[in-house]
């Protein structure tokens, strides 16, 4: 269930982040530029709805803001290494392989979040559900 809500909040931070690609590409920004560009609008569209939402998380608000942040360099990290390879290597356009990466990059990202940003006990080396105690049945 947490997934399927992080996925629906996820959701509209990655669209954000592919509106913003898109228009910037199609306007004639480089790929990687208009990468970064959507990657920061979409990831904090996504840190402000995950973190009431998905992860029920109302305190260390800034705290929880730079893991993200942190977290989220990681994935673009491996979003602009497969933007790489999928533009230069295999000759796709950018649009189609920003398209291939997001799923990827997603996964990656709720994973380390769920560990480490939205950890409920604030003890990253133990994390039982990544509930918050108030949302468990």
């Amino acid at each position: 269930m947490q997934f399927l809500l992080y996925c629906l909040c996820g959701g509209i931070g990655v669209s954000t982040d592919y509106a913003v690609f898109y228009i910037a590409v199609t306007s004639g920004t480089w790929y990687q530029a208009a990468n970064g560009m959507g990657y920061l609008a979409g990831t904090l569209m996504s840190f402000f709805l995950n973190r009431i939402f998905t992860f029920g998380m109302r305190d260390k608000i800034l705290q929880r803001l730079v893991l993200f942040l942190l977290i989220a360099l990681i994935g673009f990290s491996a979003s602009a290494a497969l933007l790489w390879a999928l533009v230069q290597v295999m000759n796709l356009d950018a649009r189609i392989a920003k398209l291939i990466s997001l799923p990827m990059v997603v996964v990656l990202q709720f994973s380390l979040n769920r560990k480490i940003t939205f950890n409920p006990a604030g003890n990253n080396a133990n994390v039982t559900t990544g509930l918050h105690e108030k949302n468990k049945l």
